[in-house]
C-alpha cells in the first residue's frame, strides 16, 4: 500500500467515523426519550395523581422537540472544540502538559531527540515539527495535528530516559507515519465529534459533584430532583461514552498496527520500535496521567489508559500482539530499559550508505534508511553557522533574504537598500550571504524548511514585513523567476496559515474526477514540460506523455511564457481537493514528465518537490549525486 492509498483509506475512516456518530447520536436520543417517558411514569406513581398523557407517552412533536435538542447541544459542543482545535497539533501538546523543546537544547537526551526527529523531517520532505515533552515517567508518544504544516511530535520523559537510540527512532518513525498516511487530521476529528458524544455524560458528573459536596450536605430534600438529573445525564452519556471507545477503537486499532510496520519500513530496523514495546511492556508502562488522556488516547504510540474490562474497547492492540507481529521468533522476555545518562555514543555513521533514489513517487509518504541517512549527512555537511540560524527567528528570517540575494552587483546593492534601515538585519543577510555561497541547489529547499518552525514564532506584523522584504528582493530584477517563486511558495505554503493569511479557506470538497480541473492541471503540467534544458519537441513530447497518463485528451500546451504564477497558485489550490488517489496519477505524470528525457534536474525535482507540498504530499529528500544542477 503507497502514501496515496494509505490517505484514501484514512479519509474511507472518516467516513465510518460519521456512521458510528450518528448512530451514537440515536442512541443517546432514544435513551433520552426512554427517560424521559420513565421519569412521567415514576413521577405519577409517586404523587398518585395521573399527569397529562404526553408526559407518559410522549407525542411525535415531544419526540422531534427532545431530538432538536439533543442534536443542538452536541452541535454547539463539536463547534466549540472544533474552535479549539483549530490552531492545530500545539494545542494538544499543551493541553497534555507538554513543554516546547528549544533547539540548542543542553539535555543530551533532548538534543538527540531533536537529532532523530529532525533526520526524519528532512528525510520524509516536511518542515522539522516542534517538539513537545511532557513529565510523564511512562513511555509514551504522539503526532497532532491537521496536516503536515502545523504537525508536532510529542514524547514523555519516560521515553527519553528509558530508550536508546535504535528505540527511540522506532518510536519516532511510528508517529512520522501517523503524520504521512493522514491519520492526524482523522484523530482531531475523532476527538471534536467525541467531545460531543461524551459531553452529556461529563455534564451529569458535573452536576452530581457540585450537588453532593459538603457545601449542600443539610439541603438533600432539595437536592433530590437535581441528583436525579445528574445520575440521568450519567445514564444518558454513557452511551457517549460507550460509543466513543467503540468509535476510537473501531478507527485506530488496525492503524497501530500499520504505524508499527511502517516504522519497521522505514527503519529497516525491527529491533527499534520492538525494543520500545518490550520496555513498556516490562512494567514501564504507557499510561499518561493528564486529565485529557481520555480524549486523547487514539493519538498515542501506547494505550495511554489502563486495561479495560472489555479488550474490545481499547485503542490499541495488545502490547504482546504488536511485539509479536514485529519480532515472530519473539521469546516472551520483556527489556528492562536503563535510564539514558549521556549522549548515546553509538551515534550511526550514514555516509558511507548514501545512493541514488529513483526519481518517481514511490518513495512519497514513506521514510527509508537511505533518506535519513542523506538527512543526517545533509546536516553534518552544513556550516554551523547556517544550521543554527534555521533554529531561531530572526536568523532564520534572515537567512531567508540571503538565499534570494541577486548575483548582479547593481540589483544587489538595490536589495541592500531596502533593509538600510534595519543595519543589524542587513549585516546577519550579508553574513550568511558568504556562508551561502557553497550550499548545493539541492540543499536549498530542505534549508527552507529546517526554518519554518523558527520562522513561525514571528510575530504577525514581523512576518507582514518579512513578506514585504521577500517580494522587494524577488521584484528586485523587475521580473520573477521559477527558482523565486519555488522558495516563495514553499515559504508561504507553510506559514501563511499560522498568520491567517490564506487568500482562500478549504471547505470540505473532494474532486472524484479530474475533469472539473482540466484547465489547472493543464497549467501545472505544461509548466513542469517546459521547465529543463529541452528543445521544443522534447517539451512537447513530454507534455504529451503526461497528459496521455491522465487521460486528458483534449488539452494543448500552453506557452511558458503566457503562465503567470498567480495562474499556478490558483491551479494548485484545486488541485489539492483531488481525492489522494487522483494526486497520486496527477504526480505520477508529473514525475513522468519531468524524466522522459532520462534527465532530471535540480530545479525539476525542487518544482516536483513543491507542488507535493502544496497539494499534501511531502515528497523525500534527494541525494545530490542523483541530479544536476542547473
Amino acid at each position: 500500500m503507497n502514501f496515496f492509498e494509505h490517505q484514501d483509506e484514512a479519509r474511507q475512516k472518516t467516513g465510518l467515523l460519521i456512521i458510528l456518530f450518528a448512530l451514537a447520536v440515536t442512541c443517546i436520543i432514544a435513551l433520552t426519550i426512554a427517560l424521559f417517558t420513565f421519569s412521567g411514569w415514576f413521577f405519577e406513581k409517586s404523587i398518585g395523581t395521573a399527569l397529562s398523557p404526553e408526559f407518559v407517552l410522549p407525542s411525535w412533536s415531544t419526540i422531534l422537540n427532545i431530538s432538536i435538542a439533543v442534536i443542538v447541544v452536541i452541535s454547539c459542543v463539536i463547534f466549540f472544540a472544533r474552535i479549539q482545535m483549530s490552531k492545530g497539533g500545539s494545542v494538544i501538546a499543551e493541553r497534555l502538559g507538554g513543554r516546547l523543546v528549544q533547539a540548542g537544547s543542553e539535555d543530551p537526551n533532548e538534543q538527540r531527540l531533536l537529532n532523530v526527529v529532525e533526520e526524519m523531517a528532512i528525510a520524509a520532505g516536511l518542515p522539522n515539527p516542534p517538539v513537545y515533552i511532557s513529565n510523564e515517567t511512562t513511555i509514551n508518544a504522539f503526532a497532532a495535528g491537521f496536516n503536515d504544516s502545523d504537525a508536532v511530535i510529542g514524547v514523555t520523559r519516560g521515553t527519553l530516559e528509558r530508550l536508546n537510540r535504535d528505540q527511540l527512532q522506532g518510536v519516532v518513525a511510528h508517529e512520522f507515519s501517523h503524520v504521512l498516511h493522514g491519520d492526524m487530521r482523522l484523530n482531531l476529528n475523532l476527538i471534536t465529534v467525541l467531545s460531543g458524544v461524551m459531553f452529556i455524560s461529563q455534564a451529569g458528573k458535573v452536576v452530581l459533584h457540585s450537588m453532593t459536596g459538603h457545601h449542600h450536605r443539610g439541603r438533600s430534600q432539595s437536592s433530590v430532583p437535581i441528583v436525579g438529573l445528574g445520575l440521568a445525564l450519567i445514564i444518558i452519556g454513557y452511551i457517549g461514552t460507550v460509543f466513543g471507545s467503540l468509535i476510537k477503537s473501531a478507527v485506530s486499532r488496525q492503524r497501530e498496527y500499520l504505524a508499527d510496520a511502517s516504522a519497521v519500513q522505514y527503519t529497516r530496523n525491527p529491533e527499534g520500535i520492538a525494543g520500545a514495546l518490550k520496555v513498556i511492556g516490562s512494567g514501564v508502562g504507557s499510561h499518561v496521567g493528564s486529565p485529557r488522556a481520555e480524549e486523547c488516547s487514539h493519538l498515542f504510540f501506547g494505550d495511554a489508559l489502563f486495561a479495560r474490562a472489555f479488550g474490545f474497547l481499547s485503542t490499541h492492540p495488545p502490547i504482546d500482539d504488536r511485539i509479536q507481529r514485529i519480532d515472530p521468533r519473539w521469546d516472551g522476555e520483556y527489556l528492562a530499559g536503563n535510564p539514558i545518562t549521556q549522549k548515546d555514543s553509538a551515534e550511526k555513521n550514514f555516509t558511507d550508505r548514501l545512493s541514488k533514489l529513483n526519481t518517481t513517487l514511490e518513495k512519497t509518504g514513506f521514510l527509508d534508511p537511505v533518506m535519513i541517512g542523506i538527512a543526517a549527512a545533509l546536516l553534518q555537511s552544513l556550516e554551523p553557522t547556517i544550521k543554527d540560524a534555521t533554529d531561531h527567528p530572526g536568523s532564520a528570517y534572515a537567512l531567508m533574504l540571503a538565499l534570494r540575494l541577486h548575483s548582479n552587483p547593481e540589483i544587489l546593492e538595490k536589495q541592500y537598500a531596502y533593509l538600510a534601515s534595519q543595519p543589524l538585519l542587513l549585516n546577519d543577510v550579508k553574513r550568511y550571504a558568504c556562508k551561502l555561497e557553497e550550499i548545493n541547489e539541492n540543499d536549498v529547499l530542505p534549508l527552507i524548511e529546517m526554518s519554518i518552525p523558527a520562522l513561525k514564532k514571528l510575530s504577525e506584523p514581523q512576518y507582514k514585513e518579512f513578506k514585504k522584504h521577500l517580494m522587494q528582493f524577488i521584484f528586485a530584477d523587475k521580473k520573477s523567476d521559477l527558482k523565486e517563486w519555488l522558495h516563495f511558495r514553499l515559504l508561504s505554503h507553510y506559514l501563511d496559515p499560522s498568520f491567517n493569511m490564506n487568500k482562500k479557506r478549504k471547505f470540505s470538497r473532494s474532486y472524484h474526477s479530474l475533469a472539473p480541473i482540466q484547465k489547472q492541471i493543464n497549467i501545472v503540467i505544461s509548466l513542469v514540460a517546459y521547465v529543463g534544458d529541452k528543445s521544443h519537441d522534447e517539451i512537447e513530447q513530454a507534455y504529451s506523455h503526461a497528459i496521455e497518463i491522465l487521460k486528458l485528451k483534449e488539452l494543448s500546451r500552453i506557452d511558458y511564457e503566457d503562465i503567470e504564477f498567480s495562474e499556478i497558485n490558483n491551479a494548485l489550490e484545486e488541485v489539492d481537493y483531488l481525492v489522494p488517489l487522483l494526486k497520486n496519477n496527477f504526480l505520477n505524470a508529473c514525475a513522468e514528465c519531468i524524466q522522459l528525457d532520462k534527465h532530471v534536474s535540480a530545479r525539476e525535482w525542487g518544482l516536483l518537490r513543491v507542488i507535493a507540498a502544496c497539494i499534501g504530499c511531502p515528497m523525500p529528500i534527494l541525494d545530490t549525486s542523483d541530479t544536476a544542477t542547473t
